[in-house]
């Protein structure tokens, strides 16, 4: 099943307004929103290099790696998840949405990605 799918599923399931892969140096691999006015690409892009400084803080205290991270805003929540070698999925919702079920239905998707990836 094409990556596109897949995000279209997670969105849909976890009632997010989009979500979106990127690989390890930044860049799209894939994504879906649910209108035009979502700048899916941009919130995900953003939100990988925090990602990054979650993983190099986790490091340098010798805590195993990270797997997911939860952040809520004002006016959103993001599940930002890790994905095998570099990749990391993220998904944005509404801030009355439960963050517990985004996270919940991004492990699952991704399991389904990793299977795309081979």
């Amino acid at each position: 099943m094409p990556f596109k799918d897949i995000l279209k599923d997670l969105s849909m399931s976890a009632g997010a307004a989009g979500a979106i892969i990127i690989d390890h140096d930044g860049e799209v691999v894939a994504s879906w929103a649910s209108s035009p006015e979502v700048n899916i690409d941009l919130i995900g892009i953003h939100h990988e290099i925090i990602l990054d400084i979650a993983r190099d803080a986790a490091a340098s205290l010798d805590l195993s790696g990270v797997k997911r991270l939860a952040i809520t805003t004002d006016k959103a929540r993001l599940a930002i998840s890790t994905i095998k070698e570099g990749y990391c999925l993220v998904i944005c919702l509404g801030r009355e949405r439960p963050i517990g079920k985004a996270l919940y239905e991004s492990e699952k998707a991704i399991e389904r990605i990793e299977e795309e990836m081979g």
